[in-house]
């Protein structure tokens, strides 16, 4: 039992310390101590490690940094870890952007090459899926650098390319011409891609305004070379460079592309189906 000296003696220097969390004067545990499950104490916030997480994270480090940032350093700074412990859910680097590539096809939002579609407006279906794969590629800075020698068949590119393969038999498409064209779509589609974004980044404070100004200058001195040297150039310097009128079919660059595409692709199918698509 305690006496009245020592009781007293507690009373003025209050409770004593305890290794209780949460208690009052409790002694928080060293940032090395482990709670059970592996984690770090006081770490609670961590974000988890998994695919899914990694590939979001190499994905923002796109959108903040741009495509050359990402490496598999940067990435694991994310999740304030070292590059080894992300190499038990992505083998390497060109693991990572083979996922990151397939995870940016599966944004996009598509509501007309699904097999259950109808087939009968193709031209326009194949369209519009190219117009939804532009804007998702443009909105990630310049993520399209991604797709250069790339093979993109994860499961969303699968996806996609078989059902826009059966879009283009259905129709009579010479099997090497659909085959093909998924190149040829993916080639338009990164590379107009990559020059938006490369022009973005070169001039990251240019203005509609500042634009049309830079390409008029370009034109006014394509338009002033001597025409008897270069007389295509100089009548065509206008349409080549300079503001398009808002009814030409220049106003929309990336849409004229694909009209010229797609007539392309109508002139290797048999007679009846060219003039029907006519």
């Amino acid at each position: 039992m305690a006496t009245e000296s020592e009781s007293s003696s507690r009373s003025q220097d209050g409770p004593e310390p305890s290794s209780g969390s949460g208690t009052p004067g409790a002694v928080p545990p060293p940032p090395w101590a482990r709670e059970q499950g592996g984690r770090r104490a006081g770490r609670a916030d961590r974000p988890t490690l998994s695919r899914e997480a990694i590939v979001d994270a190499a994905l923002r480090i796109v959108d903040e940094e741009g495509f050359d940032a990402v490496s598999m350093r940067r990435v694991a700074q994310e999740f304030g870890t070292g590059a080894a412990s992300l190499y038990a859910y992505v083998a390497n680097k060109d693991e990572l952007l083979d996922l990151l590539a397939d995870h940016v096809m599966g944004e996009a939002r598509l509501s007309g090459i699904e097999p259950e579609a109808d087939v009968d407006d193709w031209i326009e279906q194949v369209k519009a899926a190219m117009r939804e794969y532009y804007r998702i590629i443009s909105s990630h800075r310049d993520l399209a650098k991604v797709f250069l020698g790339r093979i993109p068949f994860g499961p969303n590119g699968l996806r996609t390319v078989e059902d826009m393969l059966r879009l283009l038999r259905a129709h009579g498409l010479p099997d090497y011409i659909a085959a093909y064209m998924g190149d040829l779509f993916s080639q338009y589609l990164v590379g107009t891609a990559i020059e938006a974004s490369m022009w973005r980044e070169r001039y990251p404070e240019a203005t509609d305004e500042s634009v049309v100004a830079a390409m008029a200058e370009v034109s006014d001195y394509l338009a002033a070379l001597p025409k008897e040297r270069f007389p295509n150039t100089v009548e065509l310097a206008r349409l080549m460079t300079g503001p398009p009128e808002p009814d030409s079919p220049l106003a929309d660059r990336f849409e004229l592309g694909l009209d010229i595409l797609m007539r392309g692709i109508t002139t290797f199918l048999p007679a009846r189906q060219r003039d029907e698509n006519a």
